[in-house]
């Protein structure tokens, strides 16, 4: 049994021990898409095993079973979810191991067990390039574009997609594509292409100074098509705080930035969906440096 399909089990056994005989009956008892967000065929692909909900989705499930998260419930039906997430069923059970000497003996919140969990999920999906194909990909900004595309992507896309997706013409992107092909980025084969580290995470290149000129034509690229990006939203404070407390702000910073993984699909409906990027900065203000 797949994971997902280990999730839908755990699902449907739960629904049925609370009464609800199907899923339709539940899906119907609780309030349907008002009270869940989703429809119907949703939910019947989530419990056997064909979609596995977003974390707001789960959460609209759980409280749709009238469960609490911390109950013996909500917690089986969160382990289950996140070790769907992950692709192992042995994530989880680590952090149900004994505590090392020195820790608490209280199980972990369902937050940090959630966050536990997702760290060790990004980390088995992790992806590295080569320099060279790192080079192929700052080339220029076609090749910077369809990089991001292909690897937020899965399955096949076709030519026309990508340039309706960029705004370049096709002839620039099946050069491209036939370069991705010869490095190993992706496959490009009768007008369509797909990359294998779609679905991946793919590590940004290390500051070196072999990566250095690199990194800066992919940051160049970058800041010139953010400019043409619409926000769509931002959260600010001005605040005064030492260099070690923002030492460990920064800490958390990259940890949450990271969790936005967890939203992350890449095999979602491309007319329902878009590709975002995730930036979070912090700029001193005063004294000027």
């Amino acid at each position: 049994m797949n994971n997902s399909k280990a999730f839908g089990s755990v699902l449907a056994r739960i629904r049925k021990e609370l009464g609800f005989s199907s899923a339709h009956q539940f899906y119907n008892s609780v309030g349907g898409k008002k009270s869940l967000g989703f429809s119907l065929m949703t939910y019947w692909n989530t419990e056997h095993g064909k979609k596995l909900p977003r974390s707001w989705r789960l959460k609209a499930i759980i409280a749709a079973l009238g469960v609490e998260q911390d109950s013996p419930r909500g917690q089986e039906l969160i382990r289950a979810y996140f070790k769907a997430l992950s692709g192992s069923d042995e994530l989880l059970d680590s952090l149900s191991a004994p505590a090392a000497a020195g820790a608490a003996d209280e199980d972990l919140p369902s937050r940090e067990l959630a966050e536990a969990a997702t760290q060790k999920a990004l980390a088995q999906r992790t992806a590295n390039l080569t320099l060279e194909q790192w080079k192929v990909c700052a080339r220029d900004m076609v090749s910077f574009l369809c990089q991001y595309y292909l690897f937020n992507t899965t399955g096949w896309v076709t030519v026309r997609e990508l340039s309706n997706a960029t705004g370049f013409k096709p002839d620039l992107i099946r050069k491209t594509l036939r370069t991705f092909a010869a490095q190993g980025i992706a496959e490009f084969t009768n007008d369509k292409t797909r990359s294998e580290y779609a679905a991946k995470v793919v590590e940004l290149l290390p500051a070196t100074p072999a990566t250095a000129p690199v990194k800066a034509a992919l940051l160049g690229h970058l800041e010139k098509w953010m400019k043409k990006a619409g926000r769509v939203d931002t959260r600010r404070i001005t605040i005064r705080m030492s260099r070690a407390n923002l030492d460990i702000y920064r800490q958390h910073m990259d940890k949450f930035v990271e969790l936005a993984a967890i939203y992350a699909d890449s095999g979602e409906n491309r007319q329902a969906s878009a590709i975002y990027m995730v930036d979070a900065g912090i700029f001193q203000l005063l004294p000027k440096d």
